[in-house]
């Protein structure tokens, strides 16, 4: 759902006639965490890879997690950047009490076609989820346990903070797109107002 988010953000910038180039101008506050972030989601790939023994290897990705409500809460003053830190909370809620494992709803995701992945999560390959059915009871309702309806094509099983998420990285994207954009045309305005003036004197 976040790949959608992004292209969905983007489409509703460029009505709003924003520039998708400004996002060479974005700059964000603690930017560096974001690089640790994307490292700690993918070490336990890495530890997959090269056969590199570990007990809990999805105390990364939870980290990661972590580090990104940093991130959203040292930016809070953009828009999007609550409801980011607001979903990711709200998983890792869910994550927490069941060893840093996301509930995820296997039966749902078998109905939505995904058998291979549902048996990936059973045999241990996929690290992040563990079963709906095993996890601590109230921890469902934070997990992953309801899809869009059938008609949409890349339809999955979400979790509350996924749509929070989601919406908060469409109003960011869109935003930004907006906000140096109308920086780059009062600038604009600026320049040529003084350029009159000029003539005048």
């Amino acid at each position: 759902m976040y790949i959608e988010a992004i292209v969905i953000g983007l489409i509703i910038g460029l009505i709003r006639n924003g520039r998708i180039s400004n996002f060479g101008e974005v700059r964000f506050k603690g930017w560096p965490l974001a690089i640790a972030a994307f490292f700690c989601f993918i070490i336990p790939y890495g530890l997959g890879i090269f056969g590199i023994p570990f007990e809990s290897p999805q105390i990364f990705p939870f980290a990661a997690m972590g580090i990104i409500v940093l991130l959203a809460l040292a930016n809070h003053d953009r828009m999007g950047m609550k409801l980011i830190a607001l979903g990711t909370i709200l998983n890792m809620v869910a994550m927490a009490p069941n060893y840093f494992l996301m509930p995820l709803d296997l039966s749902l995701m078998n109905s939505l076609g995904y058998g291979s992945f549902v048996s990936s999560v059973t045999d241990g390959s996929v690290v992040n989820y563990i079963d709906a059915a095993q996890a601590v009871p109230w921890t469902v309702y934070f997990g992953k346990f309801f899809a869009l309806p059938a008609a949409y094509p890349l339809s999955r099983a979400l979790s509350i903070g996924d749509v929070a998420v989601s919406l908060g990285v469409l109003l960011l994207i869109q935003s930004e797109m907006r906000l140096f954009s109308g920086r780059y045309r009062g600038s604009t305005v600026q320049f040529s107002y003084r350029s009159k003036i000029g003539k005048r004197f």
